[in-house]
């Protein structure tokens, strides 16, 4: 398990962007997210989500000698949640793998699937309850949600590419 710090975290995100990397192929595995809008339902709990989640993913073109997957989870719309604002979460990969099916993780909780770990909570306000990952919580302001997905091989990234989750 790797443990990061805020500080390690930001750091590394630095050395991300400025990676010589390739892209992966990432495509949504639930017919219902297709990077236009947020799926009815999948905003936070403030706005009457339904038990929100990330989306279900498939990535392809992995890098061979990745260990991990990174997803970070971003509101572009606002300076503050973007770079992770809305939650980074890790997911393993078995070795070798150049392909992986990736879990929801639900949001508003810091329990996750089997096989991924938080790396950072999401930035909640005051009062607010944290967690791995916080849904779309724009109140429909048409704010445009992204994640990086970033394939790690120790504190190297190999890749990055980022996917729009859709506008709420």
């Amino acid at each position: 398990m790797k443990v990061f710090t805020l500080k390690k975290v930001v750091a590394l995100t630095a050395l991300a962007l400025s990676a010589s990397t390739f892209a992966m192929d990432v495509k949504f595995a639930d017919a219902s997210w297709n990077g236009k809008k947020i799926p009815e339902g999948q905003q936070c709990l403030n706005y009457d989500g339904k038990s929100p989640a990330t989306p279900s993913m498939t990535v392809t073109d992995i890098p061979v000698g990745a260990e991990s997957l990174v997803f970070v989870y971003n509101d572009v719309s606002n300076k503050r949640m973007q770079n992770g604002g809305h939650g980074i979460v890790e997911f393993a990969l078995p070795k070798g793998a150049t392909s992986a099916e990736i879990p929801r993780v639900f949001g508003h909780t810091y329990e996750v699937p089997v096989g991924i770990e938080m790396v950072a909570e999401y930035r909640s306000r005051a009062g607010e309850v944290g967690g791995a990952y916080k849904p779309p919580c724009s109140g429909g302001k048409n704010h445009l949600y992204t994640v990086d997905v970033q394939a790690w091989q120790g504190d190297m990234v190999l890749a990055e590419t980022t996917v729009e989750m859709g506008r709420y």
